[in-house]
């Protein structure tokens, strides 16, 4: 079965005592360095080596609960709406109500 990942950190290959947090984009590497400095968190910062580029930031276990707080706090900064826009988000609501509207009229009427 697959192991899936739902967090965008993993411990250390080679040292267990060191968390890796990684990120796809530079922005949210950088917010989240920033977060690591005001918070006077020790860390490493790297660049992965395969062929994805992912920003490497290493943490000691010492810190792990805080480093995963403030990864919380740059992936809600980061996170972009569901449904985008205001219209979209009222074209799914009117859709939904339809549906269900003509559901119910479907039940009733049988």
């Amino acid at each position: 079965m697959a192991n899936f990942k739902y967090k965008n950190f993993e411990t250390h290959e080679r040292q267990r005592s060191y968390l890796v947090f990684y990120f796809y984009a530079r922005d949210p590497a950088d917010y989240f360095e920033s977060l690591l400095i005001e918070h006077d968190i020790p860390y490493e910062r790297g660049q992965g080596k395969d062929l994805v580029k992912r920003h490497l930031i290493g943490v000691h276990r010492d810190h792990h609960a805080k480093a995963e707080e403030l990864n919380d706090i740059t992936g809600n900064f980061f996170r972009k709406p569901f449904l985008g826009t205001i219209k979209m988000r009222n074209v799914v609501l009117i859709f939904t109500l339809v549906i269900i509207i003509l559901a119910l009229i479907g039940y009733f009427k049988r």
